[in-house]
């Protein structure tokens, strides 16, 4: 990280530069290059074209049990499902949002609105009759597919059912173009009201070609996700990738594999796969799970490509992963850390985790730019910093998003005067790499210094007396005093007193970071929710607590 001063690297607000931009000679700006045109214009025209490959999809359920399906056999079943969903009266554009415990259905689903020029919404099974509602608030007028609500239909959805379960007709695929909208996704809305990003086939393919230029990807490419196929990652990133890719996939249940991590390396030996992608708390956790098994073994040698984004990557957590691993063949060249959003279609930013020499980083560098995605880090004026600097990340590219749907309104992303996306991220580029520190609503002020919330709960999760994965750190407002101090939730290893951790915990903040009164509490595993991505849900802990901000 040399040319980045240890001193900036905690996450100020956005540098102020006075300087002209004619005279910054090294801007914080970043660009992957041109995107040459993808092998075909819509996700319709992918699917077909894997169907003539002998390649296709393998499911693994809750339960563990595999469902193999060829493209050409999930090419008919959605092409019978979409001749249903137009006799039911579902017309090409309008909204479907698709909700099932079943992933097979899912697919089906997903296409069947694809071929018919509908609009899929896929939301968590798991998330209920609020998931529902807030999917139905973003969107408007839709309908619904899939299983019946756990409640009354919020207002504006109609019921499609179950399409495609029993129907043999078919009808000819609707003809949609590179600019129309191919599918939603939700994310968090300001105000707490809820918004779905809306991509365009263009946008989805142009991630999707610029991966796979980027990492060499291609039909004999072998991949495993587990992440849900209603989240952006996976139905985007990982599945449609790899139907455009014509390549061999694995979709594993989130919560199988959760249940006991080294299910996932189970499956990357036995399917050999070469390409998958993980959270840091998933490397956390498998490593913790593999030290008390330490007589099993795989051949995961063939695994190259274990990209690791979706949250802050922790430079200790990444080694020991390595580390591991490596008695088991995995390349040390295998993780990439990343950089992406539901607005940019996933990741695009990425790069090859290379160990220090030395003391741990602060910060991993996320890479560098992905073919048709430019990258840049602007002060509070929108101008270009330094290299060195940290600002506010901004994008722009191919894969980028123009629209969210708000209260079934098409409304503009947040763009800066000249064009760019305006992302929540802090970062900074420093030897031709991106690194992004963290959210910038995620700064903790304690005695002067700044830190984000993650890089408090990495070092917490340092002592042996608490479970990876676990902790939250959130602000306590000031006392008496002034002093603003600490409330970190964690859980407790077993067999270790709670009592005895938290005072633990509440040493090593005080030690490593300054803070001043410091609240720790150890909770129980049912006290720390996630939500069906395997984030912890935070804004839980708030009432824990009056103390902490929501």
């Amino acid at each position: 990280m040399s040319g980045h001063p240890r001193a900036q690297a905690g996450g100020p607000p956005a540098a102020t530069v006075t300087a002209d931009r004619e005279d910054l000679a090294d801007r914080a700006e970043l660009s992957g290059g041109p995107l040459p045109e993808p092998a075909v214009g819509t996700l319709g025209e992918a699917l077909r074209h894997a169907a003539r490959t002998p390649h296709g999809v393998v499911v693994i359920d809750g339960t563990g049990t595999a469902v193999r399906r060829s493209y050409a056999e999930l090419y008919e079943d959605a092409a019978r499902a979409a001749a249903e969903l137009a006799a039911a009266g579902a017309r090409p554009g309008a909204r479907v949002i698709l909700r099932t415990a079943r992933t097979t259905d899912l697919l089906t689903f997903f296409w069947a609105c694809v071929l018919g020029g509908l609009v899929p919404l896929p939301v968590s099974y798991g998330s209920g009759a609020e998931g529902l509602a807030d999917a139905a608030e973003a969107v408007g007028e839709a309908w619904l597919l899939g299983d019946e609500p756990p409640g009354p239909y919020p207002p504006g959805l109609r019921r499609l059912g179950t399409a495609g379960v029993a129907s043999a007709g078919t009808g000819e695929p609707v003809g949609a173009r590179p600019d129309d909208p191919a599918v939603l996704t939700l994310t968090s809305g300001s105000g707490g009201r809820p918004k779905a990003v809306q991509l365009t086939h263009r946008q989805v393919l142009a991630r999707a070609h610029g991966t796979a230029l980027a990492r060499g990807l291609g039909p004999d490419t072998r991949s495993l996700n587990r992440m849900p196929l209603d989240h952006v990652s996976g139905i985007v990133m990982f599945h449609v990738r790899d139907v455009y890719l014509g390549c061999h996939q694995v979709h594993a249940d989130a919560g199988w594999v959760r249940a006991d991590p080294l299910r996932w390396l189970d499956l990357a030996e036995a399917e050999r796969i070469d390409t998958t992608w993980a959270p840091n708390r998933v490397l956390a956790l498998l490593v913790d799970r593999l030290a008390e098994d330490p007589d099993r073994s795989w051949d995961l040698s063939r695994l190259r490509y274990v990209m690791n984004g979706g949250e802050a990557v922790k430079d200790r957590v990444v080694r020991r992963f390595v580390e591991a691993l490596a008695p088991h063949g995995l390349p040390a060249t295998a993780v990439h850390p990343g950089w992406g959003m539901p607005e940019t279609a996933s990741g695009v930013v990425d790069t090859v985790f290379r160990p220090a020499d030395g003391p741990l980083r602060r910060h991993v560098p996320v890479g560098t730019p992905q073919p048709g995605v430019s990258v840049r880090v602007v002060d509070e004026t929108g101008r270009v910093v330094p290299a060195g600097v940290v600002g506010r990340l901004q994008i722009t590219g191919a894969p980028v998003a123009d629209t969210y749907l708000v209260g079934g309104e098409a409304r503009p992303v947040p763009l800066s005067d000249d064009g760019w996306l305006v992302t929540d991220d802090l970062a900074f580029v420093a030897d031709g790499e991106l690194t992004v520190t963290g959210r910038a609503d995620g700064l903790i002020e304690i005695g002067g210094a700044r830190w984000h919330g993650h890089e408090i709960e990495d070092a917490v999760e340092e002592l042996p007396y608490v479970l990876p994965s676990f902790t939250v750190a959130r602000p306590l407002a000031a006392d008496g005093t002034g002093s603003t101090g600490l409330a970190v939730f964690f859980r407790p290893r077993p067999g270790v007193s709670p009592d005895e951790a938290a005072e633990r915990v509440r040493e090593r903040v005080r030690g490593r970071f300054g803070a001043g009164p410091v609240h720790a509490e150890a909770l129980a595993e049912h006290e720390l929710p996630r939500t069906a991505t395997g984030k912890l849900r935070r804004s839980v802990l708030t009432a824990r607590h009056p103390g902490t901000p929501g």
